[in-house]
């Protein structure tokens, strides 16, 4: 069954949001590999929701060390992240 992880995230500024919505559109393809699904959704001028989706409880696993590395990376851009994961009911595209 596929298995999700939903950031909220709160940014220090609205530049470091843009920064970080930039950011993420660049390169979460190329570093989240196993995704099925990448979203970042501007919730507000320093708020974003992320959510990623991938085709089994494994795979989320083996990509824990790359969110950690990159939130890491990004530390001095983020406020504040509230982390939730769990197995995906529906994913539908139209």
């Amino acid at each position: 069954m596929s298995y999700a992880r939903i950031n909220t995230m709160t940014f220090v500024s609205a530049e470091a949001a843009d920064t970080m919505q930039a950011q993420y559109a660049e390169t979460a393809p190329s570093s989240f590999t196993e995704a099925t699904l990448l979203t970042f959704v501007r919730t507000g001028p320093t708020t974003a929701s992320l959510t990623s989706v991938y085709p089994d409880r494994a795979a989320f696993d083996r990509s824990a060390p790359v969110r950690e590395a990159r939130m890491g990376e990004n530390r001095a851009l983020i406020a504040a992240v509230e982390m939730t994961e769990g197995e995906v009911a529906l994913v539908h595209t139209n």
